[in-house]
């Protein structure tokens, strides 16, 4: 581009347009401590380790975002406890998670996946191992994220999945039969 400076080219918004911010000249080497929260995706691939667990779990310090409360409450309708605990992070409290029981009789559930990608992807496969069926939707815009690899996948393994009126499954809503 001619006439582009690096950090106009690098910002979305015309030069004139674009805020300018001048980073601070350190006098003098920083020093510093920071304590961050914890990761959305290995909190909710903690939560689905611990649900299939033999025993009960305790996640410290997960990071609490609208992806781990859905994450929380889909294994929660399929039949794992988990409860907040104090705990000594930064930024909420633990979590105490007691496994599904999986040859328990189970009724069918419905599972909100909002936009979390975890949650319509690894939870799918946790309720084909359950007896029931699992209805699973999402906000209008997950409805357009494709799931063909694991209704497929699953299909693969004998699992019977099916869209809403019984027609083969491709994308939210779809309902896993356990």
């Amino acid at each position: 581009m001619t006439g582009a400076t690096p950090s106009a080219a690098a910002h979305p918004l015309p030069p004139e347009t674009a805020p300018l911010w001048r980073a601070p000249f350190a006098e003098r080497p920083v020093d510093a401590t920071v304590t961050v929260p914890g990761s959305k995706s290995l909190t909710n691939r903690y939560l689905v380790l611990a649900a299939l667990a033999d025993g009960p779990s305790r996640l410290r310090a997960p990071l609490h975002s609208r992806d781990s409360a859905l994450m929380i409450e889909a294994l929660r309708q399929l039949g794992a406890s988990i409860t907040e605990v104090p705990g000594d992070g930064a930024f909420g409290p633990d979590l105490e998670i007691t496994p599904i029981t999986m040859d328990a009789p189970a009724a069918d559930t419905a599972i909100d996946c909002g936009l979390a990608g975890t949650v319509m992807r690894f939870v799918p496969p946790v309720a084909a191992l359950r007896r029931g069926a699992s209805l699973f939707d999402g906000d209008p815009h997950a409805r357009k994220r494709p799931m063909g690899t694991i209704i497929e996948a699953l299909a693969g393994l004998g699992v019977a999945v099916s869209a809403p009126g019984g027609g083969p499954a491709s994308s939210l809503p779809f309902t896993v039969h356990g």
